[in-house]
């Protein structure tokens, strides 16, 4: 054997043992974190094998919308109060339009017109002109801005998302999106389902508001509730916490003309009641001026809270809010419910806390943790609604490993079996690479640090498949070559060089569709188009380069005995 033969083998010896290395820890019970194994890896196992929970979110942008036309009909009011542009009404129109749609009127002088013309043409660059009249306009958010806020939106969702995910602890997270207004989101191996999705979903906008101290003296917020509740037909009962938002919402459009306008109704969580308080519906400072939140204990009650530090930014806004209104009530609101409203006694600049869980202790840590997790990750950009939900038990997911991977056996023995009959010897060899395939398939995966699914499963299946297809190209040619009275070693050099090209043709269209897969696909399909590219690239160097220097060792053999024939 020449030195250049050697030269191949040892680099083939030395992939062959590495990659056995890698797959190790994946199929043995060796436990890595406490030995000197080289390798601690192991090939992931999806949803689909290992069980966990798989959810589709929807984003409700008719609320996103909403909320950014209100925000900019705000900033129109100051603008107007700035320029001393007379307005006669300024106001929010939802009926006759499309939901995602909102429109903005404005009613003014019609000397006013230019000026106010000028100013949305200067300054609100993100509003579009749906009616203009001499005395009234009426608005609505362009086009492009509306899908930027959706592509937007949708981004931050599934970062939120997977922050608090990866925060929460598990491990290999499939987030993604599904159209331009859903998000997938795949948990494998979790065991507490509901506080996964509570985790996922919770929008946890922290709010500030100052309570209304005027409007509690002169209104009594109950007879008010309950004459709204009389008047409006509505109530809620305990128990049916998805509703309560319509609830409150409803009673804030029954009070109108009740309370002052720039106020609203809140409850705040005593004692397991739902306390109602007015509060003022500005919000003074939010969540997103939070740097950090951490779980801590509260000095008498040793009690879990939440402590939270402020950004620069949001140190001086709630160093003047708090500086401000000393002996005031300050409302945190998370979420819509007022967690707190203590008496503001001095000025806090950087750091507050949040007193979480009226029950036990366990529930009150748990509580504060998630809360803690969900702060630190961010709020939602949105609310997400629950549209599909499946739990993938272990169970199923183990009697899916073992059934995959025995129909994914019997065909790779099947595939073995029909090449070596076909083949003979020739077929050891072809037999050999192909089992060297999916040996170098599996340590990539690892390497790769790649999900393992049970389509994946099925695609190292058909990796052997198309390898085979490989062997099958040459061995032919080999064959044709032989059949025109060509010597052993010439058919075989011109048996691999001549089908190479048809080998890389073949793995060039296959590789595209699946790298195709993957860009557009998501999950198992995903999953599958990651197994298919691996294998097309082993399926090239086990082909051309493993066969090719197991062939050259048959070869040689074959000289040292004089043989006349090739066993093909």
């Amino acid at each position: 054997m020449t030195s250049k033969w050697w030269t191949k083998f040892s680099l083939l010896m030395f992939v062959t043992v590495l990659s056995v290395l890698y797959i190790v820890p994946t199929f043995t019970k060796l436990k890595t974190e406490n030995s000197a194994y080289p390798f601690s890896k192991k090939i992931n196992l999806g949803l689909d094998l290992q069980g966990g929970l798989y959810l589709v979110m929807g984003i409700d942008f008719n609320k996103v919308f909403k909320e950014i036309a209100d925000r900019q009909l705000s900033s129109l009011n100051d603008q107007f109060k700035e320029r001393s542009i007379a307005v006669t009404e300024a106001k929010l129109r939802l009926d006759g339009v499309p939901g995602d749609d909102p429109r903005i009127e404005l009613k003014f002088a019609a000397a006013q017109k230019q000026n106010l013309k000028d100013l949305l043409a200067k300054t609100f660059t993100s509003l579009r002109f749906t009616d203009e009249k001499a005395d009234s306009f009426e608005l609505a958010l362009s086009n492009d801005y509306r899908n930027d806020i959706r592509e937007r939106t949708l981004n931050q969702s599934i970062e939120v998302i997977r922050n608090r995910v990866d925060e929460f602890g598990v491990a290999e997270p499939q987030i993604s999106s599904q159209g331009m207004d859903r998000v997938v989101v795949e948990l494998p191996g979790i065991k507490d389902v509901e506080r996964a999705k509570d985790l996922i979903g919770r929008t946890a906008k922290l709010e500030f508001k100052m309570v209304d101290e005027d409007a509690s003296k002169t209104v009594n917020v109950v007879e008010l509730i309950q004459s709204i509740e009389k008047e409006k037909n509505i109530s809620f009962k305990e128990g049916a916490d998805h509703k309560f938002s319509e609830y409150v919402k409803a009673l804030n459009d029954g009070a109108k003309g009740k309370i002052p306008e720039t106020d609203e109704i809140a409850f705040e969580r005593s004692g397991g009641q739902r306390m109602p308080l007015i509060l003022k519906s500005k919000v003074e400072v939010t969540g997103n001026d939070l740097q950090d939140a951490q779980v801590g204990f509260d000095n008498e009650s040793r009690r879990p809270i939440v402590n939270f530090e402020f950004s620069p930014r949001g140190a001086v806004l709630f160093g003047k809010l708090t500086g401000d209104n000393i002996g005031k009530r300050l409302a945190i609101v998370l979420d819509g419910i007022v967690h707190s409203a203590p008496n503001i006694n001095s000025r806090i600049d950087a750091r507050g806390q949040i007193t979480t869980g009226r029950g036990g202790y366990d529930d009150a840590l748990r509580e504060s943790k998630d809360l803690a997790i969900v702060l630190r990750a961010g709020a939602l950009p949105a609310q997400l609604e629950l549209m599909e939900q499946r739990v993938v038990g272990p169970s199923l997911g183990a009697d899916s490993v073992a059934k995959g991977a025995m129909a994914s056996l019997l065909g790779i023995l099947a595939v073995f079996f029909l090449t070596i009959v076909y083949y003979r010897i020739s077929g050891v060899i072809a037999v050999v690479s192909l089992f060297m395939n999916v040996v170098l398939v599996l340590a990539i995966l690892v390497w790769l640090e790649a999900t393992l699914t049970l389509p994946g499963i099925a695609g190292i299946a058909l990796t052997v498949g198309i390898a085979v297809d490989s062997n099958v190209v040459i061995y032919e040619r080999i064959r044709e070559e032989l059949a025109l009275g060509k010597a052993i070693g010439v058919a075989v050099e011109a048996g691999f060089g001549k089908a190479f090209k048809t080998i890389l043709d073949a793995n060039v269209a296959n590789g595209i569709a699946a790298i195709i897969l993957m860009m557009y696909g998501s999950g198992p399909v995903k999953g599958f188009a990651v197994t298919m590219i691996v294998g097309i690239i082993t399926t090239l160097f086990t082909a051309v380069f493993v066969c090719r220097v197991l062939f050259d060792l048959y070869l040689h053999k074959l000289e040292e005995k004089n043989a006349k024939t090739l066993s093909i």
